[in-house]
């Protein structure tokens, strides 16, 4: 009995190894940065948790009124017009949203961008911008 329990010990310690050693990462970070000035503005941290994914964004020069923000398809320079998640707005520099039902492995193949808007009236105009990738 104790060699089976041995053995079973064993192999659950490599199983667990070696999906250790391939699995995907739990958390990713990016710089955000300004769209008509340059330089970063901020950073975006999106986390794997069981329900989704958890997205924190803080910005350095945050005003003090609200900032809509969202996630598009797209690029930083040619974003789509309309978005593909909706993000908490950012108020004092930060926010902080639960994606449901959506992998944070779904957003790094996605071709996704984070992009901040001026203001609720002038949506129109993004003054920061993060790309979702993965590392390289």
């Amino acid at each position: 009995m104790r060699v089976l329990c041995a053995a079973l010990a064993a192999a659950t310690i490599v199983l667990v190894a070696c999906t250790a050693a391939r699995a995907d990462p739990s958390t990713v970070n990016f710089e955000l940065y300004a769209q008509n000035r340059p330089g970063k503005t901020g950073t975006v941290m999106i986390e794997q948790v069981p329900s989704g994914v958890k997205i924190v964004i803080l910005m350095a020069d945050g005003q003090n009124g609200r900032q809509p923000i969202h996630i598009h398809t797209g690029t930083c320079a040619n974003p789509s017009l309309v978005p593909s998640y909706t993000l908490t707005d950012i108020m004092n520099g930060s926010s902080t949203t639960t994606i449901l039902d959506v992998t944070l492995d779904a957003l790094l193949k996605g071709n996704y961008v984070v992009d901040v808007h001026e203001s609720s009236a002038d949506a129109a105009r993004y003054v920061a911008c993060a790309a979702i990738a993965a590392a390289k």
